[in-house]
C-alpha cells in the first residue's frame, strides 16, 4: 500500500513518535544531568534509556528507526550542550541507542505478539533481556567511551552505566510497557487510584531518604507491595520509577542513609540502585503472583461457567426431547434454557395466525411488568426488540442500558423494574420459518460474550426444532383424538335387562392417543354383547386398527360367533391391519333370560364383577394378545347373581410407571368394594376419579360399568319367543308355539308356514346331528322380530354335526330351509352350531 493510500493516522505515525520520544528523552536525560549529576561518566539512575525501550516494544518495527533516530538527536544535542567532546559525545549517543535496541530485539525474538509482563514466562524474558543484556551492551560501549574520553575506571564506569540505565528500563520502561499494552483505557477512578498512590510514593520516599541517622527508606516499600498486591505492573514500575527518582534525588543531594557513602560514589550508586531494584522486583513478583492466583480463578470461573453452560444445554436438550406440546417446550426454556443462561429473560412465540406474540417470562421478572406484554402484536415493532427479532429474522445484541434506551425506548420502565443492563434477543426458527425469538436479559453491562452468545443460539436452535415437532405431533394428536372419539359408540339406553355406561378420558394432551376402545350391544336373542379393547401403539395408525378391529369384532359377534370365536376371528383379520398385532380384546355375551355370562380375554386385563359388598376378577377364558395364540382360544361362563355389576375398563385405568400392574388391581378393587347404588354412569365416574384423582393420565382411560339384570322368559306378547328342547319330543308343542307367536304377530298363512318347515327342519338337523353318538342336549329355538321387516330365527346347540350320508337320502334339510329362507347362516365352531334363518315379512 503506498504512503498516500494509509490512514491519516498511520501516515501520521512517525510525526507522533519523533516528538513524544523527542520530549521524554529530553526531560528525561536533562534530568540525569541537572539532578543526578551527570558527567562524562554517566549518571547513577538515566530515565531515558526506559522511555527509549518501551517505546521501541510499543512500536511497530518499521518505526524504530523514528524511535531510535530521536533518542540520538536528543542524546548527541544535550551531550554537546552539556560540553562534552564530540568523541564522547558520540559515543554516548551509541550507548543510549545501541541498548535499547539490543534488548528490544532480544524481547521481540522471544516475545513477538503481545507482552504480558504480569506473566512469569514474559517478565523473565523482560528482565532478562530488556533489562540485563540490553544495558550491559549499552554498558560496555558507555565504559569504554569514558575510559578512551576521560581515563576513568572501565569497570567503575560498567557498573555504573549498567545499574543507571537497568533500573530505568526496570521500572520506567516497564510503566510504559505495561500501560501501553492494556486491552482497554483505565477508568477515571483506577487512575486517581494510581495518582494517589503515586503521589504517597514520592512523599513516603522524600521523607524516608532524609534523614542520614534514622534508617527510615523503607517507608514507601508497603506501598509498592500493595501497588503488586493489585496486580498491577504499569503501577508497580511507575511507583518503582518514583522512588527510584525520589531517592536517587535525595541521595544526590548528600540526604539519606546512603550519603555517608559519598566519598565511595560508585559504591553508593551500586548499593542504592541494587536496593531499589531489590524492592521493585520484590513488589513485581508480587504482582505476577497474584495475576497468576487472578487468572487461575478467573480460567476456573471459566471452566465452571462453561461446565454449567454444558450442563444447561444437555438438560435442555433432555427436557426438550421429551416434550411432546408447545407448553411443554415453553416450560423447558423458562425454567432450563433461559431462566439458567440469563439473570432474567423470555420465551416468545407466534400464535398459528402470525399475528399475535405470546410471551413467557422467567420467575424473576415482576407480574406487573408481564401484565403489559403478556400479548402484543407482530406489526408493532417500536416496543420490544423480540419483535424487530421476529419481523427480521436476526439477532439484536444490546450491551448497556443507554443502547436499549437509544433504541427501544418503550422498554426503559420495564427494564428498570428488573435491573435490566444488557439484552440478546436470538430468533427461534426452523428451515426458513421464524417461530418466535428468545430473550436473555442481563444485569450487567457486557455480559453478553462471545460464549454466552454462542450457547442463546445453541438454544434457540434446538427450541425450533422442538416447537416444529411438538406443532406437528399436537396435530396429529388432534387428528387422532377426533378419529377414536368419532369410533367410540353411544350406548343405547334400551339394551334388554342391562343397564350399560361408558367413560372415557384421553391422556393429557402431549401423550400420543392411544387405540383403547370399548362397545356395547345387542345381540341377536335378547342377548348384550360387551367389548373392551386396547390397540398397541399410538397416533393415527393406532386409532385407524382400533377402528377396524371394533368394527369387525361387532359383525363377527352379529353373525352369532361365541366369545373365543369371535377372537379368533380378529386373530385372523389382524393379519391384514396395520397395527393391530398385539392388541388386547376382551368380549362377552350376557343373556339377561338365563342371566349368564359367556366371555373370553385376548390378552386383555380381567373384568370385575361386583355384587354387594365383594368384588371378584373374572381370571377364566384367558389367553395371550391377539396374533399370539398357538392353540384354541378358550372362554368361560357364569350364573350372574341378582343385582351385579360388571366393570371392564382399559389399562390406562391401572398402570403407572413406578408401580407393578398387581397395585392397581387391587387400588381397582378397594374402590369398587365402596360404590353403592345402581347407576352405571356413577360407577364409571366414581371409579375414574378414585382411580385418577381427577388428574389427566398419561395414556387413555375406557371404563364400561353394565348393571347385569334379568328378563322374564319370553311370551307371545314380548316380541321374541325363546324355548329350549332335549328330544324330537319337544318339536310338537315348539311348532304350536311357533304358531300361536306368528299368528300373535300376524303373519300371513304362507309366510307362517315356510317359518315352521324352515324351523323344524332346523330343530330336526340339530337334535339328530350336534349329539350324535354322545349324550344329548339342550337345542334353543329363538324367533324375533328384525330391523327391515323380516323374521329371524335361531337353532343353538352345543354338540357339533355328523357329515351327511353318502346315501342321497339325508342331508337335504339345509337345502329345503334354503327354499322357504331368504338367508340361512351355518356358523359351525367346537362349541356348537347355531344356524341363522332370515324369512321375510311380507
Amino acid at each position: 500500500m503506498r504512503a498516500a493510500d494509509a490512514p491519516t493516522h498511520q501516515r501520521w505515525a512517525p510525526v507522533w513518535i519523533v516528538a513524544v520520544v523527542g520530549v521524554a528523552y529530553g526531560l528525561g536525560s536533562g534530568s540525569a544531568w541537572l539532578l543526578f549529576h551527570a558527567s562524562d561518566v554517566g549518571a547513577v539512575f538515566f530515565p531515558p534509556a526506559g522511555v527509549t525501550l518501551g517505546a521501541l516494544l510499543l512500536a511497530r518495527r518499521e518505526h524504530w528507526v523514528y524511535v531510535l533516530g530521536a533518542a540520538a538527536a536528543v542524546e548527541l544535542g544535550i551531550n554537546l550542550s552539556q560540553g562534552l567532546a564530540v568523541g564522547a559525545a558520540a559515543g554516548f549517543m551509541l550507548t543510549n541507542t545501541v541498548e535499547p535496541l539490543v534488548g528490544a530485539t532480544l524481547v521481540r525474538h522471544f516475545l513477538p505478539g503481545r507482552i504480558d509482563l504480569t506473566r512469569v514466562r514474559d517478565a523473565g524474558v523482560y528482565l532478562t533481556c530488556a533489562v540485563g543484556l540490553g544495558p550491559l551492551a549499552g554498558a560496555l560501549i558507555g565504559a569504554t567511551t569514558t575510559a578512551w574520553t576521560a581515563g576513568a575506571g572501565w569497570w567503575t564506569a560498567l557498573g555504573q552505566f549498567w545499574a543507571g540505565d537497568g533500573l530505568a528500563v526496570l521500572t520506567l520502561g516497564s510503566a510504559v510497557v505495561g500501560l501501553g499494552t492494556l486491552r482497554a483505557p483505565l477508568p477515571a477512578r483506577r487512575l486517581w487510584r494510581a495518582a494517589l498512590v503515586l503521589t504517597a510514593t514520592a512523599l513516603l520516599t522524600a521523607i524516608g531518604f532524609w534523614p542520614q541517622d534514622v534508617p527510615l527508606m523503607y517507608l514507601p516499600v508497603p506501598l509498592l507491595l500493595a501497588a503488586g498486591f493489585g496486580g498491577r505492573i504499569a503501577t508497580v514500575g511507575a511507583a518503582g520509577f518514583v522512588m527510584a527518582f525520589v531517592a536517587n534525588l535525595q541521595s544526590a543531594a548528600g540526604r539519606g542513609p546512603w550519603a555517608v557513602l559519598a566519598e565511595h560514589p560508585d559504591v553508593e550508586a551500586a548499593t542504592l540502585q541494587v536496593y531499589l531494584a531489590f524492592v521493585v522486583v520484590g513488589a513485581w513478583v508480587l504482582a505476577i503472583a497474584v495475576a497468576e492466583r487472578d487468572r487461575a480463578r478467573a480460567q476456573s470461573r471459566r471452566e465452571v461457567a462453561a461446565r454449567r453452560r454444558l450442563e444447561t444445554l444437555q438438560e435442555v436438550t433432555a427436557g426438550l426431547a421429551g416434550a411432546a406440546t408447545a407448553e411443554q417446550v415453553v416450560r423447558v426454556l423458562v425454567e432450563k434454557g433461559v431462566g439458567v443462561v440469563a439473570d432474567h429473560g423470555y420465551v416468545t412465540l407466534l400464535d398459528r395466525d402470525g399475528v399475535n406474540l405470546r410471551i413467557w417470562p422467567t420467575s424473576t421478572v415482576p407480574p406487573a411488568t408481564m401484565a403489559r406484554f403478556a400479548e402484543v402484536r407482530l406489526g408493532d415493532l417500536a416496543r420490544l426488540p423480540v419483535l424487530d427479532v421476529v419481523q427480521r429474522g436476526q439477532p439484536v445484541t444490546l450491551g448497556s442500558l443507554a443502547e436499549i434506551a437509544d433504541r427501544y425506548p418503550a422498554v426503559m420502565d420495564s427494564g428498570a423494574e428488573v435491573a435490566t443492563r444488557g439484552v440478546h434477543v436470538v430468533p427461534v426458527r426452523v428451515a426458513e420459518r421464524t417461530l418466535g425469538a428468545l430473550a436473555f436479559v442481563y444485569h450487567q453491562d457486557g455480559a453478553v460474550t462471545p460464549e454466552v452468545a454462542s450457547l442463546a443460539q445453541t438454544i434457540a436452535d434446538l427450541a425450533g426444532q422442538a416447537v416444529d415437532r411438538a406443532e406437528r405431533h399436537e396435530a396429529e394428536y388432534t387428528a387422532a383424538h377426533e378419529l377414536q372419539r368419532s369410533l367410540l359408540p353411544r350406548i343405547s339406553d334400551h339394551l334388554p335387562g342391562v343397564r350399560a355406561r361408558a367413560a372415557y378420558q384421553p391422556a393429557e394432551r402431549g401423550n400420543d392417543v392411544g387405540g383403547d376402545w370399548y362397545d356395547v350391544f345387542e345381540l341377536p336373542g335378547s342377548r348384550v354383547a360387551i367389548a373392551v379393547g386396547d390397540v398397541v401403539g399410538h397416533g393415527l395408525t393406532a386409532a385407524a386398527a382400533m377402528g377396524r378391529l371394533h368394527l369387525l369384532l361387532r359383525s363377527t359377534a352379529l353373525a352369532g360367533a361365541s366369545p373365543a370365536e369371535v377372537l379368533e376371528s380378529l386373530d385372523t383379520a389382524s393379519l391384514a391391519i396395520a397395527g393391530a398385532a398385539y392388541a388386547t380384546v376382551g368380549y362377552a355375551e350376557y343373556d339377561p333370560i338365563e342371566r349368564t355370562l359367556r366371555y373370553a380375554s385376548a390378552g386383555h386385563l380381567p373384568p370385575l364383577l361386583a355384587v354387594g359388598d365383594t368384588v371378584t376378577y373374572l381370571n377364566d377364558g384367558r389367553s395371550p394378545p391377539l396374533q399370539l395364540a398357538t392353540r384354541a382360544r378358550p372362554e368361560a361362563a357364569m350364573a350372574v347373581p341378582e343385582g351385579a355389576m360388571l366393570v371392564w375398563y382399559s389399562d390406562g385405568l391401572l398402570e403407572r410407571r413406578d408401580e407393578v400392574i398387581d397395585v392397581g388391581l387391587d387400588r381397582l378393587a378397594k374402590a369398587a368394594e365402596t360404590l353403592r347404588g345402581a347407576d352405571p354412569q356413577e360407577w364409571c365416574d366414581q371409579i375414574v376419579f378414585a382411580m385418577t384423582g381427577g388428574a389427566a393420565t398419561t395414556d387413555d382411560v375406557v371404563v364400561t360399568c353394565l348393571l347385569l339384570g334379568g328378563i322374564a322368559a319370553p311370551t307371545d306378547e314380548s316380541g321374541v319367543l325363546r324355548i329350549t328342547l332335549n328330544s324330537v319330543k319337544d318339536l310338537p308343542p315348539t311348532r304350536r308355539a311357533l304358531r300361536a307367536w306368528s299368528v300373535t304377530h300376524e303373519l300371513s298363512a304362507d309366510q307362517t308356514d315356510a317359518l315352521l318347515m324352515a324351523a323344524n327342519e332346523a330343530l330336526i338337523n340339530s337334535l339328530e346331528h350336534a349329539y350324535h353318538g354322545r349324550p344329548a342336549g339342550p337345542v334353543t329355538l329363538t324367533a324375533m322380530r328384525g330391523q327391515r321387516r323380516e323374521i329371524r330365527v335361531e337353532v343353538d346347540d352345543r354338540g357339533r354335526w355328523r357329515a351327511s350320508s353318502t346315501d342321497g337320502e339325508r342331508g337335504r334339510g339345509l337345502d329345503l330351509i334354503n327354499q322357504m329362507a331368504r338367508r340361512v347362516v351355518v356358523n359351525l365352531s367346537r362349541h356348537g352350531t347355531r344356524v341363522t334363518i332370515t324369512v321375510p315379512e311380507s
